[in-house]
């Protein structure tokens, strides 16, 4: 990753993850606002955060270690925020990828709904982003 951290923003980071993780684990009508975007971003620029947040949850899913529930309900919380708070005019990548990557794991491309959205292009997807050398950050 761009940005480069010390053990203790690390531990802070860690900590804002589980935060999110405990949102979108708790009642669904519960949502990650904008405010607390900008209180977990602290010294981050606002791209910064989120494509940092974005890889941590994608990581944390391609090791097992996060549901897809979870890890699509904090990114679609993750969009909102972005949307509502101060989003600027280009969505940061790979902030917008890896929301794309659960986003199409929401729905069937099937009538009869015996596809598995999840396997068939959320992982591939994650997979993909995950294996190149160097995420963008701007």
């Amino acid at each position: 990753m761009a940005v480069s951290t010390n053990s203790s923003e690390s531990q802070a980071f860690e900590r804002q993850l589980a935060e999110m993780v405990e949102i979108a684990s708790a009642d669904p009508r519960q949502r990650i606002v904008p405010a607390q975007v900008k209180e977990w971003a602290g010294n981050l620029q606002n791209h910064q955060f989120y494509n940092l947040f974005a890889l941590m949850v994608a990581e944390r899913y391609a090791a097992g270690a996060l549901s897809y529930r979870v890890c699509d309900s904090i990114m679609n919380d993750l969009w909102w925020a972005w949307l509502e708070g101060e989003a600027g005019p280009k969505v940061p990548e790979p902030f917008y990828e890896i929301f794309l990557a659960f986003d199409a794991g929401e729905y069937h491309r099937k009538r009869d709904r015996s596809d598995d959205p999840v396997k068939d292009h959320t992982d591939p997807l994650i997979a993909e982003i995950l294996s190149r050398q160097k995420h963008p950050m701007t």
